[in-house]
């Protein structure tokens, strides 16, 4: 009933930032400068994040890479299977590493991101199923609401 391919994410959890050529060139790519560098960002930090962010992470690995060549690389990642986007909320669509198919919240006050656990998510995913026979796959889109940090603040 769950289709989150747990395979997939795996294999993601086994990736090093050292690994970074391999893998590009396991999933067909050129082992590009930009290509390495935006990955090897995306590994070191390991989880969602946007491309403004990861283009500054980029920079510590390549000074010179500008942010339109993170932007094609996402996209020639995310072709390869490497990378996917989630949409969050209001915010920019942040990017992560192809297996982590997890589901995320964005707080809708600070932007700040946590991801579900696991299980949780299953639960739903099987509630959801049982009530309504629909099959949910989460981990496009996030959810959106307040973290508990700017909740405290604001009561």
């Amino acid at each position: 009933m769950m289709r989150l391919n747990d395979e997939v994410a795996k294999d993601v959890d086994d990736w090093s930032v050292d690994d970074a050529e391999e893998i590009l060139r396991t999933h067909g790519c050129r082992a590009t400068g930009p290509r390495v560098a935006v990955l090897r960002a995306l590994l070191r930090h390991g989880g969602p994040i946007d491309a403004a962010s990861l283009t500054t992470l980029a920079h510590h690995e390549e000074p010179s890479i500008h942010e339109a060549t993170v932007y094609r690389t996402i996209s020639v990642l995310s072709e390869q299977g490497i990378v996917t986007h989630v949409h969050a909320g209001h915010g920019p669509s942040l990017v992560r590493l192809g297996g982590d198919h997890g589901l995320i919240a964005v707080c809708r006050d600070c932007g700040g991101i946590a991801e579900l656990p696991a299980e949780a998510v299953r639960a739903f995913v099987e509630q959801a199923h049982e009530a309504i026979g629909f099959t949910l796959e989460p981990g496009h889109f996030a959810l959106e609401g307040i973290c508990a940090g700017c909740a405290a603040g604001a009561s």
